[in-house]
């Protein structure tokens, strides 16, 4: 199983989240890319529990809904994985070429990985040389469980596709934000301090129940980490504030949020601010010299109202909300325009899933 490598061409992006399913795919064209089908379909409470598939059937109809819905071109799929499921480490190796490492990965992984090897689906990406010794290199380690990814293949098979690729979510978003230019070395580091020793922003998607981080210095992958926080949590301190169910939590959050306790939104923050900040402190422990300059937030969390500017001033980093859509072509006599912006910020994974497809 090729984690996150490998050209695939064909591929429908398939996004399965705690709240429910994104399918996305793109057409190449002469100015970028071109939106071909998209659809997201809610799942039932618990269906997905930390990443796990709990509810196979309901899962597997949320994705026959959504390819009735969306009529894309394929039936093949790239998918995402994350949370403890995935395990990803940088590590430095002997200099060696691609093949060679294929051979000593799994040796390597062994003392890496806190599963057994036999239990676990392995691969890897050469990153470079190391900046100490010229004489090994960075190499990116990747280990998910093999029962997540097949259990994720199962449902997918009862819905009639097939996984051709799977990726992970904190990848994704590297590639989406690549696709946006947000990445761009020269303008990034343009807008920094001069006296700063290279540049690093964090990529941080909010989901449901789980935020993806990925710092990147200088152009590169330099941290990533999933942690167990999201919007759920809000809806959680608006049940307790508000004395209401769960249902009627998540009604007022999406469609009243005025109406939300004050104390219930502080409280969200709080926790928020505390998880980006730990993620922050880890990558700056081993990379102080290029400290995070700008945030830029995706996921469904970011559709909470002034999102950007509470975690600017809270943790005080430039932060941005951002919509890989607004940087591809739709048809506006297909798609509903004012749902594609009001939900884009929702697709940065998948979008980062779907240029797969065109990897060099």
């Amino acid at each position: 199983m090729k984690l996150f490598k490998g050209k695939q061409t064909g591929l429908i992006a398939i996004d399965i989240s705690a709240t429910g399913v994104k399918l996305l795919e793109l057409a190449k064209i002469r100015s970028g890319y071109e939106l071909k089908s998209m659809c997201t379909v809610p799942l039932p409470r618990d269906a997905i529990v930390e990443n796990t598939v709990i509810d196979s059937m309901a899962v597997s109809q949320a994705l026959l809904d959504a390819l009735e819905t969306a009529d894309p071109s394929t039936r093949t799929v790239v998918m995402a994985v994350s949370g403890n499921a995935v395990i990803i480490k940088t590590i430095q190796v002997p200099t060696a070429t691609e093949f060679d490492l294929e051979a000593i990965i799994e040796f390597e992984a062994d003392k890496h990985v806190p599963y057994d090897i036999e239990d676990v689906y392995l691969d890897f990406q050469i990153l470079g040389p190391t900046e100490e010794d010229p004489e090994t290199m960075d190499v990116v380690l990747v280990a998910c469980k093999r029962e997540i990814v097949d259990d994720f293949q199962l449902v997918l098979s009862e819905a009639g596709l097939e996984a051709k690729c799977v990726d992970c979510a904190v990848f994704a978003l590297e590639n989406a934000a690549e696709m946006m230019g947000l990445l761009d070395a020269d303008e990034v580091v343009e807008s920094f301090d001069e006296e700063a020793d290279g540049s690093a922003v964090a990529l941080i998607n909010i989901g449901a129940n789980l935020v993806n981080v990925n710092i990147i210095k200088n152009g590169q992958m330099a941290f990533v980490r999933d942690q167990f926080y999201g919007g759920e949590n809000l809806t959680e301190e608006i049940q307790k504030e508000h004395n209401l169910g769960y249902q009627a939590a998540e009604e007022l959050k999406k469609t009243s949020f005025e109406e939300v306790s004050p104390e219930a939104v502080e409280n969200f923050y709080v926790g928020l601010a505390s998880e980006m900040v730990r993620s922050l402190d880890f990558y700056s422990a081993n990379h102080g010299e290029a400290p995070v300059r700008q945030i830029y937030l995706s996921g469904g969390g970011a559709l909470i109202p002034d999102i950007a500017t509470e975690v600017e001033q809270r943790i005080g980093i430039t932060t941005e909300v951002v919509n890989p859509l607004e940087k591809i072509k739709v048809n506006k006599k297909k798609f509903d325009m004012d749902e594609i912006a009001r939900i884009g910020t929702m697709m940065m994974v998948p979008v980062g899933l779907a240029l797969r497809s065109f990897d060099a």
